[in-house]
């Protein structure tokens, strides 16, 4: 074999070996929460997690009532898929307008 050709070769074997490396730490980055399913309520329910709007109890039973009964749940089930993630949107929205708009001078109370 021509020294060109053993590191064509070469080169092949490590871009494989590299591919699988990448696929292996993809696997073990994606199995994580499966691993330590406590590990993860703990952060959803760590202190500070609601100041930063992450996410709420009501969005957490939504999601574990989805997991269980999606599929059966047919054209409901889709829609409510879809307001659990479109929720985090629509809230930081309406949070960055109520920030931004002044604060609406106090009105005098009606007179009788």
């Amino acid at each position: 074999m021509s020294p060109r050709r053993r590191s064509e070769l070469e080169m092949r074997k490590e871009l494989v070996r590299l591919r699988m490396e990448m696929q292996r730490q993809q696997l073990d980055y994606h199995a994580e929460p499966l691993r330590h399913p406590l590990r993860q309520l703990g952060h959803l329910f760590a202190p500070g997690r609601a100041a930063r709007g992450k996410g709420t109890p009501l969005a957490f039973g939504g999601v574990l009532l989805l997991t269980l009964f999606g599929k059966r749940l047919g054209r409901f089930g889709k829609l409510a898929r879809f307001a659990l993630e479109v929720y985090p949107l629509v809230s930081a929205g309406l949070r960055q307008y109520r920030e931004s708009r002044p604060p609406k001078p106090p009105q005098a109370p009606p007179k009788p």
